[in-house]
């Protein structure tokens, strides 16, 4: 599974990833394959259902970002229909969810000229103003100690540290997160 975490600064975000990946009771990790990609002006990072990562690391096409709109507008009319239109043609087909099945679906941090934006399997996104994310089977943990951390993310640098802090924790106390933290860092252009 994954831990990923997102902390969101003034004209910065840095995202941070283990490098572990699971399928059944079997990890895997392979150099090159990043939970946290470049796909042109944006970082994408995704948790859940592997194949939505590797369709929108490789097949999405992302708009062009219009610094002069409004991000949340831009989010929404722009972002949203393109992540959501390449995952329909990339052939993923979700398992229905149930009470019983909460590791099915996926959810993706998006970062586009340093705004952090989490997206949910339902094309829905949502920003905090406390500026912390996370997601993935160790993402609880991870964001407990971004909570705890919290006075270490005032700059990019002491956020890029406590970003990998607490990938660690999650690492540690997380069975199915492993690997090293790989941390990202984006600015506002």
């Amino acid at each position: 599974m994954t831990a990923i975490v997102g902390i969101q600064g003034k004209g910065w975000a840095v995202l941070g990833a283990d490098t572990t990946t699971s399928y059944q009771d079997r990890p895997y990790v392979a150099k090159g394959c990043d939970k946290i990609v470049k796909v042109g002006e944006y970082l994408v990072a995704v948790a859940g259902d592997a194949i939505v990562g590797d369709i929108l690391n490789n097949l999405w096409q992302p708009p062009k970002v219009i610094k002069t709109q409004d991000p949340d507008r831009f989010m929404m009319i722009r972002v949203l229909p393109s992540i959501k239109q390449t995952i329909i043609d990339g052939g993923y087909d979700p398992t229905p969810k149930t009470k019983n099945d909460d590791d099915s679906g996926w959810d993706a941090l998006v970062c586009f000229n340093g705004k952090i934006f989490q997206v949910s399997d339902d094309y829905g996104y949502m920003r905090d103003d406390k500026g912390l994310y996370a997601i993935g089977s160790g993402g609880t943990l991870a964001l407990g100690a971004l909570a705890a951390l919290e006075s270490e993310t005032k700059t990019h640098a002491k956020a890029s540290g406590a970003a990998k802090k607490a990938i660690n924790i999650a690492i540690e106390y997380n069975i199915w997160c492993g690997g090293t933290a790989t941390i990202k860092t984006q600015f506002t252009k």
